[in-house]
């Protein structure tokens, strides 16, 4: 019975290390990721992921503009192809892209060779739409597995997470905003949507996001 008690815990103890390596944003197991500024830093990063998808993040862009703020985009390849020329826009208006995968799928399980094809295309995309090609690269989900850290280091990519997060794919305007500023600190790196991974048969709804 010890002996089942102590297997159990070993398990337990494992799936636990194995979660933590592969979900908790400021893990640094697999290889050294950005997930925060300097602590003496009196700003913060507004990062937003899944997009372009209008017209959220047209609209999201007009207040970038308003406010003189930068911002750093994760882009899906095949919203880039869906979306050229807010794309373009994007980098147009002086904001930094990254690559966020082409169909943004979980990373769990996957093979060294399945993760190359989805950031190589989503690379390619980018490129061929805006003339950049991104240096940061981020995980849907947040999620990486064993594979992902050698394909991002023979491309030259960097890893960057976050530390708020908005929770703006279930929160409402104000929920989004307490969210933020409840957890917001010097060097934050702030993650938000301005698209959607999987399009909803309603369509996308980022309204919140831009509201908050």
């Amino acid at each position: 019975m010890i002996v089942v008690v102590v297997g159990i815990f070993i398990v337990l103890g494992c799936a636990w290390a194995l979660a933590y390596a592969c979900i908790i944003p400021s893990s640094q197991v697999f290889s050294p990721v950005v997930n925060r500024g300097p602590a003496e830093s009196r700003s913060a990063v507004l990062t937003f992921d899944d997009g372009p998808a209008p017209p959220f993040t047209e609209q999201i862009l007009d207040i970038l503009a308003q406010h003189k703020i930068s911002a750093v985009f994760f882009l899906c390849g095949k919203n880039v192809e869906r979306h050229p020329e807010i794309a373009r826009r994007i980098v147009r208006e002086g904001h930094t892209i990254g690559n966020h995968t082409y169909s943004h799928p979980f990373l769990f399980f996957r093979s060294r060779r399945f993760i190359a094809r989805e950031i190589d295309r989503a690379q390619e995309a980018i490129e061929r739409t805006t003339g950049v090609r991104p240096t940061l690269f981020r995980p849907p989900y947040g999620a990486r597995w064993f594979g992902l850290m050698p394909v991002l280091r023979r491309r030259g990519l960097k890893m960057v997470m976050w530390s708020v997060m908005g929770f703006d794919w279930k929160y409402h305007t104000q929920a989004i905003i307490r969210a933020t500023t409840r957890r917001l600190h010097p060097g934050a790196v702030i993650l938000l949507h301005d698209g959607h991974e999987q399009p909803p048969p309603d369509g996308i709804n980022q309204s919140s996001t831009v509201e908050a």
